[in-house]
């Protein structure tokens, strides 16, 4: 059922219509990660959440490194008591043939990459999100798999988007 509820003769107000809205991160810039497998927030993916509310994730990240060397990680950092169940359907790492892997966790999800520069990949993030009582931001944390000297990089116009359902 969409957000919010609406009952005949109720007053709309601003923030309503406001909050029915969906709420989108779009990179601005592209950002590379060298030799690191610590997880970092992603500067641009950054989604502000309410409290006691629960929304539908998706989003487009388009990413690139080396092949069967860097790879991708991904996972979110929540406000306190907030639940995440997702997916990143993406590349499988070290796989020659291209094929797409899909996981559903609440932790650290893998993807794998296919030429450097010239080969971009793709993942799409997939799920839901419940919020507890405390409101915040979710964010995209990302780094490479294992460590490498050629650099990981998520490119400008990668995206995520929330839809509220409650």
């Amino acid at each position: 059922m969409p957000y919010p509820t609406w009952t005949a003769g109720q007053r709309v107000t601003a923030a309503q219509l406001t909050a029915m809205q969906p709420i989108t991160a779009v990179k601005a810039a592209n950002t590379s990660r060298t030799s690191t497998t610590t997880l970092a927030a992603d500067p641009h993916l950054v989604l502000p959440v309410s409290a006691n509310a629960t929304y539908l994730l998706d989003g487009w990240i388009e990413y690139d490194g080396a092949f069967g060397a860097g790879d991708l990680k991904a996972d979110w950092t929540l406000p306190a008591g907030a639940t995440i169940r997702w997916g990143l359907h993406a590349n499988a790492s070290g796989d020659t043939t291209q094929k797409y892997a899909s996981s559903t966790a609440a932790g650290t999800l893998t993807a794998g990459t296919y030429g450097v520069g010239s080969f971009a990949n793709g993942a799409r993030p997939a799920g839901y999100l419940v919020i507890g009582g405390t409101a915040g931001n979710a964010t995209f944390r990302w780094a490479q798999n294992s460590s490498n000297a050629t650099a990981t990089t998520l490119y400008a116009g990668s995206w995520v988007r929330l839809l509220r359902q409650t």
